[in-house]
């Protein structure tokens, strides 16, 4: 038994000396057999390696917030060695296991196409890159109709320490959109298990247009991902102006803080017209929306007023309501705030933004218990508001409640620690306790 390990050992040796020399093409035809050998012993140890890879690659993502799906496969030993033949046709391959760079393949599947570029520069600046590949539109339909990034990546040693792999192995890195993916998984049943050269026009066109069609979607996707994020942006900008409006109070600026001197042309802009065209198109309308929105967000607020009255009277909802009430209370008009944030409530009694707004408009009236219960009720609705603590704990302090203003300050920079108006006002209140 132990000669038959001695003569065993001595064949492998001559079989590895004779894999890591330079072989021509011929060399590989007439090995397969010796080089498919080779390639079983490996392959238990790629698939463990693929595995640690995915895991290296997730905590790359995930560390950098990216949301992805990672698949990963290793490459089947007749689809290697077809590789390895083709390849050898232009020069002579010395150690296929290296010299072929996609045995380790990874489908990195984001949801939008910025996330490419995004998921891309993590791996370009944390892995070893030796080839990069844009897929751009070809005449060929095998390939999506736009951008996929497709990465060769050196597997580093540590990596391949892990599972005992001597071989300085490639890995393929794919960078694909959910629509992408979904393309590249149906067109392997239908193009190449069809050989879409062979089918007619008909189906040919059909499938041109199905690329097409998901390629506009992607981009539909990504247009609609951007306006969200300018409208997200815009929100939080006109927020942030109201937050810097209340959180000045505690500075004990006494009644300078609650006069109405600088409002005095914003009468001019009654809010409750009778005489509005009611015979505007959706477009129109929600044009009208868009202005407005723009209007609050520029400080253009008697302007805003005029819109959103406008919309009001065409189509009232509590949006509209709870927008106007928030230029109201900019405004320093807190009475007409208060008239509009209560038709919010009372058109749509679960927001809990509203029930804020309001409670935040009772505490300028200096009517702190019903500001409370207000407060109360939106935590009640969603405990998660930051702004309600920040609210809350405002209110707290008005009222001598300094150690409950403390905590609900605590509890909004839990929830969202780069609020700087609840940061602003913890620090204050730390002063006024050393004074």
């Amino acid at each position: 038994m132990h000669a038959e390990r001695v003569v065993t050992a001595k064949r492998q040796e001559i079989i590895m000396s004779a894999i890591l020399k330079k072989q021509p093409i011929d060399y590989w035809i007439e090995n397969k057999n010796l080089l498919q050998n080779e390639y079983n012993a490996r392959e238990i140890s790629f698939n463990r390696l693929l595995g640690v890879i995915i895991d290296d690659m997730e905590n790359k993502t995930e560390s950098n917030a990216q949301n992805v799906m990672i698949k990963g496969r290793v490459k089947k030993f007749e689809n290697f060695y077809l590789k390895l033949l083709e390849k050898s046709r232009k020069q002579n391959i010395g150690s296929p296991f290296e010299d072929i760079h996609d045995i380790l393949g990874l489908r990195i599947i984001v949801p939008f196409l910025e996330d490419i570029e995004r998921v891309g520069a993590i791996i370009s600046e944390t892995c070893t890159i030796i080839e990069t590949k844009y897929k751009r539109q070809d005449l060929s339909i095998h390939e999506f109709g736009y951008d996929s990034l497709h990465f060769i990546m050196q597997v580093p040693k540590e990596l391949r320490d892990i599972v005992n792999i001597a071989d300085d192995l490639s890995c393929e890195v794919q960078i694909r959109t959910i629509l992408q993916n979904a393309w590249a998984e149906v067109e392997h049943e239908l193009v190449y298990k069809t050989g879409i050269n062979k089918v007619e026009d008909t189906i040919r066109r059909k499938l041109i247009a199905l690329n097409a069609t998901l390629s506009l979607a992607d981009i539909n996707f990504q247009e609609i991902r951007d306006y969200q994020r300018r409208r997200i942006q815009d929100i939080e900008e006109r927020h942030a102006k109201i937050l810097d409006k209340v959180s000045t109070v505690p500075q004990k600026m006494g009644d300078r803080y609650f006069s109405n001197s600088d409002t005095s042309q914003a009468g001019k802009s009654q809010g409750h017209q009778t005489n509005m065209k009611r015979d505007l198109s959706s477009t129109e309308v929600n044009d009208l929306f868009y202005d407005a929105l723009n209007a609050h967000i520029n400080n253009n607020l008697d302007r805003a007023i005029e819109l959103y009255s406008l919309l009001v009277a065409i189509s009232p909802n509590h949006y509209l309501y709870n927008h106007r009430g928030l230029v109201y209370f900019s405004l320093s008009q807190y009475d007409k705030a208060l008239d509009d944030f209560n038709s919010a409530i009372e058109m749509q009694p679960k927001d809990t933004r509203v029930y804020t707004n309001r409670g935040l408009t009772y505490r300028m009236l200096k009517e702190e218990a019903k500001a409370l219960e207000d407060f109360n009720k939106s935590l009640e609705l969603n405990p998660l508001w930051a702004d309600t603590f920040y609210g809350r704990s405002l209110t707290y302090y008005d009222m001598g409640d300094i150690r409950s203003a403390l905590e609900d300050c605590d509890k909004a920079i839990a929830l969202k620690p780069d609020f700087k108006q609840a940061v602003r006002f913890k620090q204050f209140i730390l002063n006024q306790d050393m004074k």
